[in-house]
């Protein structure tokens, strides 16, 4: 042995956020000049420092060294202690090399945070929104949920009412309201009311404000169209009784001027049966299963949105080469005019009808200056529904459905946090720039965006939520490479489910059936986890990161 180490103290206390330090000694005990080599290793090695990294002794001389640890103020670092170790190598005799080892203690500290998603409720009979709780300390969090109103005119139900996070996680709770008393008649109540999450042996709580504004089961306006209406009924049978009309028979006068009876139109036998109509040519084809998969299509998942509103979106309405309009006959004319997509005008026999052509798709990824889409309407809102503190939040000023630059700057913005957090916090895949390229709206970014918010609990087997709507939305653009134009249908029908819940809070409710969990079981095999057929946090990091087949 060619040194003596020592190092003082051997155990530390440190708070994050704050700063604590140690000494280490080494004498060369040998007989020539020495020059020793010094590194921290363990978990405080990114986070401490030690100076000088190198002491240069001459025998039977003395060095130091100052060790610093900074743990920052973050959940990643756990509360606890945690061993380290001073690896000192010797340059001229490394077999002597030796490690110092010491115990780093890291106080907990604790730090919530909480949201209620909307803060402002509407409703006739009650109102719906959602607990979001993040734990931002370095120690599990349990806290409790519990609403109130100070005039006592609401009821609350809370589902559930305590829940345990683990450090650097987010846990939901469901919230319903409703008034004491109906409201059939008048102007709009609002009622004030405030949501407490607190902490378990901690007698602060962190309140979280909030309205609901009950409205009348019958507005003003149905009121007085009732009224009209009733008094119009009570006019009618008023002046029906005052000046009935005298109904005078004239069979008498016909018989007495032997006037004939006039005869019956036709002869008597029973009409033929109509022809059938003729038969539709074309239709919406139905959209194929996702490339590389023999699962079913999604397309079963939601039913088709009402109407199409000039976005893409929805079914309905007439299909390309529909019935034929009124008239016909063999060179008779009838009315009607043409229907939409390209049936028959009215008259004129059985003539054949050629449809238009069909109007240009724009298929993903979706750029600056591509038309109006339902899916880009659904990022867009994704991205407004940020919290405040949130840089990547898009801000008022934005055009529905297309990518103009305050959505592209956001985009740009979402998606470098999305790869920067998994590549400097391993907290997702960091796989979104492997498909996507910058600003642009492809299958990685939608993927990322529709799973934000999904937790393990939301989304088990049985269940029925709103979040296993999104969990579908999510595997769609994962499955699917290249979307014909009869895709992009299906994937608009769940953009139109995201756009009414992040507005309205109006949840599309879906079934974890056997084919969810086969979807999962493939998602997990394609990106490298174990094939369990259940969401975990894993899958969700994988998802959330844009990892897609």
């Amino acid at each position: 042995m060619t040194m003596w180490t020592s190092l003082d103290p051997a155990e530390v206390t440190v708070e994050p956020g704050a700063r604590a330090g140690a000494r280490l000694r080494v004498r060369n005990t040998g007989d020539t000049v020495e020059e020793y080599r010094l590194s921290l290793v363990g978990k405080p090695s990114g986070w401490s420092r030690i100076e000088p990294d190198v002491l240069r002794l001459y025998p039977g001389s003395e060095g130091t060294a100052e060790i610093s640890f900074a743990p920052p103020r973050s959940s990643d670092v756990e509360a606890g202690p945690l061993p380290y170790g001073i690896r000192v190598d010797p340059r001229e005799n490394s077999g002597a090399r030796d490690v110092v080892e010491g115990r780093l203690t890291v106080t907990p500290f604790t730090e919530t945070r909480a949201e209620l998603l909307p803060p402002a409720l509407l409703g006739r009979f009650r109102g719906r929104a959602r607990i979001a709780v993040d734990n931002l300390g370095n120690t599990p969090l349990t806290a409790s949920l519990v609403a109130r109103d100070e005039a006592n005119r609401l009821t609350f139900d809370v589902r559930p009412n305590a829940v345990q996070i683990a450090p650097g996680r987010a846990a939901f709770g469901e919230l319903v309201v409703r008034p004491q008393a109906v409201r059939w008649t008048g102007a709009e109540e609002q009622h004030r009311f405030t949501v407490a999450v607190r902490r378990a042996g901690d007698d602060t709580a962190l309140d979280l404000d909030a309205t609901f504004d009950q409205r009348p089961v019958f507005g003003n306006w149905l009121v007085v169209v009732g009224g009209l209406l009733l008094t119009a009924v009570i006019a009618f049978i008023v002046l029906w009784f005052n000046f009935s009309p005298k109904i005078v028979s004239a069979a008498k006068e016909i018989k007495a001027t032997n006037v004939p009876k006039p005869a019956p139109q036709g002869t008597g036998d029973e009409l033929p049966d109509a022809p059938p109509p003729p038969g539709s040519t074309g239709g919406p084809t139905p959209g194929g299963k996702p490339p590389g998969s023999d699962l079913p299509p999604l397309t079963d998942a939601l039913p088709p949105p009402p109407g199409d509103d000039g976005t893409g979106a929805g079914g309905g309405g007439p299909t390309e080469g529909g019935s034929s309009g009124g008239g016909g006959g063999n060179g008779g004319g009838g009315g009607g005019g043409p229907t939409q997509g390209g049936s028959n005008p009215g008259g004129g026999g059985n003539q054949p009808t050629t449809a238009p052509p069909a109007a240009p798709v724009t298929l993903p990824p979706w750029r600056a200056g591509y038309p109006k889409d339902l899916v880009v309407e659904f990022a867009q809102e994704r991205l407004a529904a940020m919290a405040d503190s949130n840089r990547c939040k898009l801000q008022p000023g934005w055009t529905k459905g297309v990518i103009d630059a305050p959505t592209r700057a956001s985009l740009v913005c979402y998606q470098n946090a999305v790869v920067k957090d998994g590549e400097e916090n391993n907290k997702n895949s960091a796989a979104i720039f492997l498909t996507d390229n910058e600003g642009e709206l492809g299958r990685a970014t939608l993927v990322s965006l529709w799973a934000q918010r999904i937790t393990p609990d939301t989304v088990k087997s049985g269940s029925s939520t709103h979040q296993n709507t999104q969990l579908m939305a999510a595997f769609w653009w994962a499955y699917n490479r290249q979307s014909s134009p009869s895709d992009l249908q299906n994937a608009r029908n769940y953009a139109r489910a995201g756009i009414d819940y992040l507005r309205t809070d109006k949840q599309t409710l879906t079934k974890y059936s056997d084919t969810t969990a086969r979807y999962i079981s493939a998602y997990q095999s394609a990106v490298g986890l174990p094939a369990t057929g259940k969401v975990d946090w894993a899958t969700l990091q994988k998802m959330v990161g844009g990892s897609v087949m």
